[in-house]
């Protein structure tokens, strides 16, 4: 069987994050479109404006939920036939990366233009307002260089995709795979055709006395890492840095019904980065104990996602939100910001049951994939 090259493995590992997200993407949007079709939601319009129809979040919603899980189930296959080293897989990836580097730039630009115009832009205070806590352009500045930064990422796996699937040594390697699949396929004996060839035939020579064959030594074969383990392995280090890069983000955190602020939640987050970056690198090198930080890991999240069920959590929850919404939230005028603060609350509290239930679903799915491979990491064979 050809080996397959690594650069394909690994454009498949990334292929199947991506895939994973945007199939939870399209997930949340179908939660979002059953909420809005089964609770009418009419979104705050300006003052002297006509509302606008109650169904039109359902059908934007439905909308791009359809397209997102379309793009997953897109994704899906590529993946599968980079896996088996189909060469429509090669051209499709290509394909993909195109796509990741049209969009990412698109929205690079929107949020150059939105940074730039936020900036510029002055509003009225409002005047009366005692509640509502003043907007932090510090906040807004860092959410802006994140997606900017992540738009440049996306846009360099796109490049690279191209780049190395374009290659002609890559279109070797997909061309010897089929070539190796075609003739495995066809150089079988039909046993129903006669054998009329004995040019061939030469006598048997009796064997020595005595001599007894010994037996040889072969190593184990090191079985090879299973894909699923590089995947959840590459989503622990996203994680990681997810963690890491919240230290600069001017914003508490919320676990296990508690906020944490100050120099705990430093701690919280840099302790929680690096166990899950130490489980990243266990399930890659094949220790043992990185799959036993993994399982926990997944299973403290899961247990954070149960603290939600007590309604005291929720609503400690949604308060550390609004506050968090208000101070991103440019100025606008007392009425128009209060009408979209109270729809903001109506919105989280109606689909923050639903999506917890989705992510305590994912996190269960990568807790069987760990489950089916602890084989690998129980063995006494070492990678």
């Amino acid at each position: 069987m050809h080996r397959r090259p690594s650069g394909v493995t690994l454009s498949a590992v990334v292929l199947g994050v991506i895939d994973l997200f945007l199939l939870l993407c399209g997930l949340f949007y179908v939660v979002l479109a059953v909420l809005f079709a089964s609770h009418p939601f009419i979104p705050p319009s300006a003052a002297g404006q006509p509302a606008p129809p109650p169904y039109l979040l359902t059908i934007m919603t439905g909308l791009i939920a359809g397209l997102t899980l379309l793009c997953a189930l897109w994704g899906i296959s590529t993946f599968v036939g980079l896996l088996r080293m189909r060469s429509w897989a090669s051209v499709s990836i290509m394909i993909i990366g195109g796509c990741l580097i049209l969009i990412s730039l698109f929205q690079l630009f929107g949020c150059i233009l939105a940074q730039l115009t936020l900036k510029n832009l002055v509003l009225p205070p409002n005047a009366g307002s005692a509640n509502l806590v003043p907007p932090n352009p510090a906040a807004l500045q860092g959410a802006f260089f994140f997606l900017e930064a992540l738009c440049l990422c996306v846009a360099a796996i796109g490049v690279w995709w191209i780049v190395y699937f374009a290659r002609q040594k890559t279109r070797d390697a997909f061309a010897q795979a089929r070539l190796g699949a075609a003739l495995t396929g066809t150089a079988q004996l039909n046993p129903a055709a006669p054998i009329t060839d004995f040019s061939v035939a030469q006598p048997l020579q009796p064997a020595a006395p005595g001599v007894e064959s010994q037996p040889v030594e072969t190593a184990p074969a090191t079985p090879e890492r299973p894909i699923s383990m590089t995947i959840v392995a590459a989503l622990m280090f996203l994680s990681s840095v997810s963690l890491a890069f919240c230290c600069f983000i001017p914003y508490p955190q919320f676990m296990f019904g508690v906020q944490v602020s100050g120099a705990a939640e430093y701690a919280l987050l840099l302790t929680m980065a690096v166990l899950y970056a130490l489980a990243a690198y266990g399930l890659m090198r094949r220790i043992h104990f990185g799959w036993l930080l993994a399982v926990g890991m997944h299973m403290l999240g899961l247990l954070n996602l149960f603290t939600f069920v007590s309604p005291n959590v929720r609503q400690r929850y949604m308060d550390l939100l609004q506050t968090i919404s208000k101070t991103s939230a440019p100025a606008m005028p007392d009425a128009t910001q209060m009408s979209v603060f109270a729809f903001q609350q109506k919105l989280m509290g109606e689909m923050m049951m639903p999506v917890y239930v989705v992510c305590a679903l994912f996190i269960l799915f990568l807790l069987v994939l760990l489950w089916r491979a602890r084989w690998w990491y129980t063995t006494t064979s070492k990678q």
